[in-house]
């Protein structure tokens, strides 16, 4: 399964679930003490329970004993990706390691072979969750999650209308913010630019998040009116919007472009000027990508993987951003040093005072003192 280079950075605590194990073990133990001590009482005193009781509270300690199993489905591409798949991935590595779940996963190659992934996993009812990686399993799920109302889902980075299903939205306004500052934290000529995949609102919620940073680190900065590819996998346009950004004289330039995306940044690395990156980090590239906008999949994946196996799971939608630390930035030291473990790179160096700005800049965003504009709202 390859899970050496799993192990993320945030480590969270299994202490709840060791005090629901040591809570029924108590009540076990008890239980069992009274059970033993007076096996045929003839009037039941406080301190006593039934065999059947006891054979109860022992059955469910042993059934938590036992180790959950959780079915991971990946979005094409599969596994290499540097994106998502790696980051879901290392998400159910964790829970493995941490709180010793078991999991199966499939890395479909096409769309079309989601649904029957997704109704296998069900059908089996051996999934204490299934996860679902990617917005393009949203019209499969709505279908296979109707059918299998017992079974938990998840998927991410889009919403599904199911009441077993959790939504695990994250909030990209506030990362492109913090992005937005380190691209007014190193820009030379004032001017940077921005290269979105297509122009509908998810993508403009990137470039109103990612200006607002760049504004409120450098007021005098001026942000290029974004340029749109029309596409997700179309890398020669991108770079060619890239260069016109360059020509204009914008010296860092944020791309949220999917495939097209690594274009730009192909475009950023032949000017030599900086880059920022999305979802993951995409540092590793070039030394010209500066810093990165992060979706934190593997941390909401295990977190949804806790609820499930703490029985405490909710099929809703879970939006949120850099104060629960879905969204944020590969430059933040408390994520750099698992970016680089995971993708086996090294950072370029930055100058002090763009770090301590990023870290400014998270930290009223957590407080609520900056309040992150959204193309949503």
């Amino acid at each position: 399964m390859h899970n050496s280079w799993l192990k993320g950075n945030e480590a969270m605590s299994q202490a709840s679930s060791k005090i629901v194990v040591g809570i029924l073990i108590g009540l076990i133990v008890g239980a069992g003490i009274g059970w033993l001590a007076k096996p045929i009482p003839t009037t039941p005193g406080p301190d006593w329970v039934s065999k059947k009781e006891f054979d109860t509270l022992k059955a469910e300690v042993e059934n938590l004993k036992k180790p959950k199993r959780v079915g991971l489905i990946l979005a094409t591409g599969g596994l290499g990706d540097k994106s998502f798949n790696d980051i879901s991935f290392a998400g159910v590595g964790r829970a493995k390691d941490e709180l010793g779940i078991e999991f199966d996963y499939v890395e479909p190659k096409a769309i079309a072979e989601y649904e029957g992934y997704q109704r296998d996993f069900a059908r089996s009812n051996k999934y204490v969750l299934i996860v679902c990686v990617g917005f393009d399993q949203a019209d499969a799920l709505n279908k296979v999650a109707a059918e299998y109302p017992k079974q938990n889902f998840a998927i991410v980075d889009m919403a599904v209308s199911q009441p077993n299903v959790a939504s695990l939205l994250f909030k990209a306004n506030e990362g492109s913010f913090l992005v937005g500052v380190l691209a007014a934290m190193t820009t030379k000529t004032g001017k940077v630019g921005f290269v979105g995949g297509m122009d509908i609102p998810l993508i403009r919620d990137f470039f109103v998040g990612y200006k607002a940073g760049v504004l409120w680190a450098s007021p005098g900065a001026t942000v290029l009116d974004p340029v749109f590819v029309g596409g997700w996998a179309d890398p020669t346009k991108g770079k060619e919007l890239a260069l016109s950004l360059a020509e204009l004289g914008a010296d860092g330039i944020y791309a949220a472009a999917g495939k097209s995306g690594l274009g730009a940044l192909e475009a950023v690395h032949a000017k030599g000027i900086s880059g920022f990156g999305v979802d993951a980090c995409q540092d590793y590239l070039y030394p010209e990508v500066k810093g990165s906008m992060t979706k934190r999949v593997d941390v909401a994946i295990y977190e949804m993987i806790l609820k499930a196996i703490l029985g405490k799971f909710k099929g809703e939608v879970y939006n949120k951003g850099v104060a629960d630390g879905w969204t944020g930035c590969c430059r933040l030291p408390e994520q750099a040093e698992f970016w680089e473990k995971t993708f086996k790179f090294k950072h370029t160096t930055l100058p002090a005072a763009a770090i301590d700005k990023l870290l400014q800049a998270k930290e009223k965003i957590m407080s609520g003192e900056i309040k992150v504009p959204s193309a949503f709202s």
